[in-house]
């Protein structure tokens, strides 16, 4: 079911399998921070459902005009909301892209958005840095607008450096020849966690370009490009993670 967020047309949507107490994982999509990709969301939330897991999706880039942090403050609100729900029993970020970039932002800077950390945040070849090097910087010119190059901005959203001790555990993935955002996003943020004394778990593929999601044929709106089996076992990955975080 679709719910609007704070009187926008932006929105989250509800697959929750029953009105019993589950894990419930908030899918935060990519699409540059232009759109929200078709693609990682309800494939992401049928294969999660498969496994027990309630998922709710948010389409926090519908205003597409606005600018940083509004993208963020839908995320925020959809998991302040989902706290006080009966049926959620951990709450768990899932993000892609530049829906990762969103996620770690509402969890480093949390207190930004008077909301409590997701208990863990899993990462499909996210967009972290900020540095020219290695930026994915047409996320980040939709994201700032007209505050493009604003450096202190920009550093302050490079979210390696924003990692200290007392983030949630981590799930991270990615594709070593992913030709849109550079692997090295990946490990400057593990690095990151390594400096800060933080648990991650990462898998990275030696094949595969970007935007996979579950690499399947649902997700892969028919570019058999992106449908691979190999790379598809991320989510089962994953699933054996939650179970050893969760138990």
């Amino acid at each position: 079911m679709k719910k609007y967020i704070l009187d926008t047309i932006n929105y989250y949507t509800e697959y929750f399998i029953d009105n019993e107490k589950r894990p419930t994982i908030v899918v935060s999509p990519g699409g540059g921070y232009q759109y929200t990709s078709p693609r990682e969301s309800l494939p992401v939330a049928k294969a999660y459902n498969s496994y027990g897991y309630h998922v709710v999706v948010v389409n926090y880039r519908e205003t597409v005009d606005e600018a940083y942090p509004k993208t963020a403050e839908y995320l925020a609100y959809v998991f302040k909301l989902l706290k006080n729900d009966e049926r959620v029993s951990h709450l768990i970020g899932l993000g892609f892209s530049a829906g990762g970039h969103n996620l770690l932002e509402v969890t480093l800077h949390n207190e930004n958005y008077k909301m409590d950390k997701p208990d863990l945040i899993m990462l499909g070849y996210p967009v972290v840095t900020s540095e020219p090097k290695y930026a994915h910087m047409g996320s980040f010119k939709n994201l700032l607008k007209e505050k493009e190059n604003n450096l202190i901005m920009r550093k302050y959203l490079s979210m390696e450096y924003q990692v200290k001790k007392g983030n949630p555990d981590l799930f991270l993935w990615g594709t070593f020849t992913d030709e849109s955002v550079d692997v090295m996003n990946s490990l400057l943020l593990l690095e990151a966690y390594r400096k800060a004394k933080c648990n991650a778990e990462y898998h990275v593929f030696p094949m595969g370009g970007h935007g996979l999601s579950v690499a399947n044929s649902e997700s892969a709106e028919g570019n058999l490009e992106k449908i691979n089996p190999y790379i598809a076992r991320w989510v089962e990955l994953s699933i054996e993670w939650l179970k050893n975080k969760l138990k």
